[in-house]
């Protein structure tokens, strides 16, 4: 069998396309590494030569010419002839000649080809006055003829070897090429251009040559790769013909019409549905605007004559007499060159949807009367709840407010006892002073005793009158914060030491000492009240539910942290009390919970910071709380806040 002009029944290993393309650049490859290496080989080879004749000739000057020098000075021509004759015999020397005043002594014939030739001196030393005289020249010469001559026979030789071994090597490994890869590669086609995924249990074995070929090579993996292939394509086949038979029923039972045109429109498929709805024919293939039910649907028939696909092209039909909807949408098909073949579409029957949307027409007319009457009696009782909730959050500024002044009164009275017992004390040395004095009875040291009395009296006066005058002044501050609502330019940390200080009857009960870390000269325009606020919310629910565990060993601890980030101030507050467990933490901020129901606590303070945080300070609040490791809250406010316009009623 072939394929194309291919044979796939091929025998010889000489006739492999694929086979011989490989030997020719195994051939090629080879032919190019053997004249290299030959080509090395003769140039190393001639070198040799070279420097073996340099060699000889450097030995001849080096050793003979002193003793073909002392023939010459001794006229003893014979053995001066008999001594060349004898160098004449050593390899690489072809020709010699002593040439003498009138004497010339030659032994060997002159080459009148390549040659190498050399002349050295010959010299004699005279015993006398030991100076050296030249009394001749020898000339040496070396044929470079045979050394060419042997130098490409041995290129030849080594040349017509290296091309037998070649040939024999790459005519074996033609052999085992074809038989361990055209041979299954042909079994492979073979198999395939007999195969018939009609025909399941078809399987692809080949030949496996022994010491050549391998279980696990790489074409043993192709020859599992394609049994695979042809079962999956098996399997393939028998779902396509599956699925083609099931759409095939889908189409005869489906509600929907299925349709096909021919390139001048006319109705060349229709599925059962549509066939009988329109009283059509199968066999008698018939026009789109011919339908007698389609000929009022002008939408329809615009699109049609577009040759583009369209959609929701919804058309009104009169079947059997009733009105019915449609909605028809179609694709365009195109040849390689963009001819029009035709259309294959569908038609949705809606009309129960049109049905549907009727009365649901109507339920929403009904439904939007009502949803109206529900809104404006939800708008009425949002009205109402944002007032209580305005009252609530005024409830607890004042409750809060009432505390603290009910904690200062009493941090007041201290101080304020103290002075009047020094004014007591006071007064009596001053009754001491004037009944001595009018007596004449007051000595010296009376008087130094009673004036230092007076002196601590006075010194414990003044400085407890301080004390209570410095706790008015931040308790006025604090209220003066927390009850208004303007915006002003303040001092971050003299707000908050302030604050800090006024509320210390509560923090005393713990007793803990809030500590404040941040830059004393930081300006802040914001609201200060709602600032204030917040944090003394933070420090009274810390007080009231941090450290109420009754654990001793770890000292209560407080710090508020503030710093700049760019144009916002970070507020961290921190405290190392019992923690908030992680289920609550979505809570704890909702209105109106709390953990303390029952006991003082209404579920409004943290409630109101948040709100005064994200509302009224337009900042952001984060929070983080592991059980027996504290809290720590994370308020950013803008350092220069918006200025907030009145709204004008």
């Amino acid at each position: 069998m072939t394929t194309g002009k291919y044979n796939t029944e091929l025998t010889s290993p000489l006739r492999s396309r694929l086979g011989r393309r490989m030997i020719f650049i195994l051939i090629l490859i080879s032919s190019v590494f053997t004249l290299i290496s030959t080509g090395t080989q003769l140039y190393f080879n001639y070198t040799q030569h070279m420097d073996n004749i340099e060699k000889r000739h450097m030995e001849i000057q080096d050793v003979h010419t002193h003793v073909l020098a002392s023939f010459i000075w001794n006229f003893n021509l014979s053995q001066l002839r008999r001594r060349m004759e004898h160098l004449l015999l050593l390899s690489d020397i072809d020709y010699l000649e002593v040439e003498s005043g009138n004497y010339k002594i030659a032994v060997g014939q002159p080459n009148k080809a390549t040659v190498i030739r050399h002349i050295y001196p010959l010299t004699v030393r005279e015993p006398v006055n030991d100076e050296t005289e030249l009394i001749g020249t020898l000339v040496v010469e070396s044929n470079l003829d045979y050394i060419h001559h042997t130098l490409i026979r041995e290129f030849l030789t080594t040349l017509a070897i290296n091309t037998i071994k070649t040939i024999i090597v790459c005519y074996l490994i033609l052999v085992i090429f074809h038989r361990s890869i055209n041979q299954r590669i042909f079994s492979i086609v073979r198999f395939l251009q007999h195969y018939n995924p009609m025909k399941p249990g078809q399987k692809l074995k080949v030949y496996q040559a022994p010491w050549i070929t391998q279980h696990d090579d790489e074409l043993s993996l192709l020859v599992k790769e394609t049994n695979k292939l042809t079962q999956n394509l098996v399997f393939f086949y028998q779902s396509n013909h599956f699925e083609r038979t099931r759409s095939r029923h889908f189409a005869h039972i489906s509600s929907d019409w299925l349709w096909e045109t021919d390139d001048s429109l006319q109705l060349i498929y229709a599925s059962e549905g549509m066939l009988k709805a329109l009283h059509l024919s199968e066999a008698h293939p018939t026009a789109f605007e011919q339908i007698e039910a389609l000929q009022s649907a002008e939408d329809l028939h615009r699109f049609l004559s577009y040759k583009r696909s369209f959609q929701q092209c919804e058309v009104t039909i009169i079947l059997d007499g009733m009105q019915q909807w449609f909605v028809f949408q179609a694709l365009a098909r195109y040849n390689d060159v963009h001819e029009f073949l035709g259309f294959r579409g569908t038609a949705l029957n809606i009309t129960d949807l049109k049905s549907g949307q009727q009365a649901l027409k109507q339920l929403n007319q009904a439904l939007e009367y009502k949803v109206q009457q529900r809104t404006d009696e939800l708008a009425q009782n949002m009205e109402q709840l944002k007032q209580a909730q305005t009252q609530l959050i005024q409830s607890e500024k004042f409750t809060a407010l009432g505390g603290l002044v009910a904690g200062v009164a009493h941090e007041v009275n201290t101080p304020l006892g103290i002075a009047v017992t020094a004014t007591s004390v006071v007064a009596d040395i001053r009754k001491t002073l004037e009944e001595s004095f009018h007596n004449q009875t007051l000595t010296t040291h009376q008087f130094k005793e009673l004036t230092q009395r007076l002196n601590l009296s006075v010194d414990l006066l003044k400085s407890n009158l301080t004390r209570a005058s410095g706790l008015m002044q931040n308790f006025k501050q604090t209220a003066v914060d927390q009850i208004s609502e303007s915006q002003s330019q303040f001092n971050v940390y003299q707000v908050l030491q302030a604050l800090i200080d006024s509320i210390s009857p509560e923090t005393r009960k713990v007793p803990v000492t809030p500590k404040l870390e941040g830059d004393k000269d930081l300006m802040m325009n914001s609201f200060p009240g709602g600032l204030t606020q917040v944090i003394a919310n933070l420090l009274i629910n810390s007080t009231r539910h941090a450290f109420t565990n009754g654990n001793q060993q770890i000292e209560p601890q407080i710090v508020i942290r503030f710093y700049t980030e760019e144009e916002s101030v970070i507020f961290e507050y921190l405290d190392n009390g019992v923690g908030i467990p992680e289920d609550l933490h979505q809570k704890i901020f909702e209105p109106f919970y709390t953990t303390q129901r029952g006991h003082g606590g209404s579920g409004l303070g943290l409630s109101l910071v948040f709100n005064l945080v994200t509302q009224q300070l337009q900042g952001t609040l984060q929070f983080a709380s592991t059980p027996g490791q504290g809290l720590h809250y994370w308020l950013k406010l803008p350092k220069q806040l918006t200025i907030q316009e009145e709204e004008t009623v």
